[in-house]
């Protein structure tokens, strides 16, 4: 627990001093092609969304940081099926390759929001057709270790289209990651989705990208069958409260409206995401996750339910691994994510270290 305190009292601090020197960018709600800040896979959603060190199999991790490509990812694909809000599909795929006479990775990714089918109206109202939307998203990344040590990056060329209306852009993910040799321990950061998008309509502000700077680490106590994220993430903009005027509001002594005020505390918990990895079985595990900003954006006033908390589950059967998360938003409603991920020769490459699960 002193261990878990004093992680979170330095992710704390950084996102404050992150503040000073971080010029604050576009975050939910005011940016496009916000896809791009949904997990790539189940275990992603299990435990909080936000996590760039988390360890795995699965080489859709390279799409939360380019840095966990390392040879545990080689030779394997995988495939993410995410029913999302109001009927829509997010589908990722990726493959994960070792770079000839090096101790690099490549790794390839696709990324496919579908919203479906719209009836198309005119001005009064008369259906006069139909058309389609998505967003969508190719990449192709690269992991170097050296040591302890990866370095990564990843490119990607992103769109949205909705009828004749299309969004384009270019972006890159950067990071690197520090794994302890002998204790199972890995740190790292992520600066991701740096670049520029454009639209080929006019009558709206430039659309721009969903930057996000992460820091996190993953750790396991020696004699506990545990593994725990913490994870501080938008450090390129402190403070993310939204208030709403019309529901967040006290008065004052003359009977006007004021703000409600946030205090330092609240806007430092909204950085922070949380999961935990309960390790039953070298081949089965449990998932817990807890999202700070999304409970706090989407539990109702009256009700606070499950909001910002996931779980999920992950199993290994020979040379196919399972899993399974699900993140709560409000009461009855959330949404749930799929992978299956499978090496193409010989079998996964086991965990190494001194630590055994």
């Amino acid at each position: 627990m002193r261990q878990i305190g004093l992680c979170a009292f330095i992710l704390a601090g950084l996102i404050y001093g992150f503040e000073q020197t971080a010029q604050a960018q576009s975050t939910g709600g005011r940016s496009k092609l916000d896809f791009l800040q949904l997990p790539a896979q189940a275990k992603s959603n299990a435990l909080g969304t936000h996590h760039l060190t988390i360890s795995g199999n699965d080489p859709a991790l390279f799409i939360q940081n380019p840095a966990l490509l390392d040879s545990s990812k080689a030779d394997n694909v995988s495939i993410n099926l995410m029913p999302y809000l109001a009927d829509t599909r997010f589908v990722n795929a990726a493959y994960a390759r070792r770079a000839r006479k090096s101790a690099g990775v490549w790794a390839v990714g696709l990324q496919y929001l579908n919203y479906g089918t719209m009836v198309e109206t005119d001005d009064i109202g008369n259906v006069i057709g139909e058309f389609r939307a998505a967003d969508y998203g190719l990449s192709a990344g690269y992991g170097h270790s050296i040591g302890a040590f990866t370095v990564g990056a990843t490119l990607k060329m992103v769109g949205s289209s909705v009828q004749s209306y299309h969004v384009f852009g270019l972006a890159l993910d950067w990071g690197g990651v520090f794994k302890h040799p002998e204790q199972d321990l890995t740190v790292g950061f992520v600066v991701k989705n740096v670049g520029f998008a454009k639209q080929n309509y006019s009558g709206a502000s430039d659309p721009t990208l969903p930057l996000d700077v992460r820091l996190g680490l993953t750790f396991k106590p020696e004699y506990m069958p545990v593994r725990v994220s913490l994870t501080a993430h938008h450090l390129n903009r402190f403070d993310m409260v939204y208030n709403d005027p019309n529901l967040f509001f006290t008065y004052d002594d003359n009977g006007n409206k004021i703000p409600r005020k946030v205090g330092i505390a609240e806007k430092l918990g909204r950085h922070l995401s949380l999961g935990a990895e309960a390790l039953l079985h070298p081949n089965f595990r449990i998932l817990l996750g807890y999202d700070h900003l999304r409970r706090q954006e989407l539990r109702l006033s009256d009700r606070g339910a499950l909001a910002g908390f996931s779980f999920g589950a992950w199993l290994r059967i020979k040379r196919f691994e399972v899993g399974y998360g699900r993140a709560q938003y409000v009461p009855g409603f959330g949404s749930s994510s799929l992978s299956i991920v499978m090496n193409l020769k010989n079998g996964f490459v086991k965990e190494v270290g001194k630590i055994k699960e």
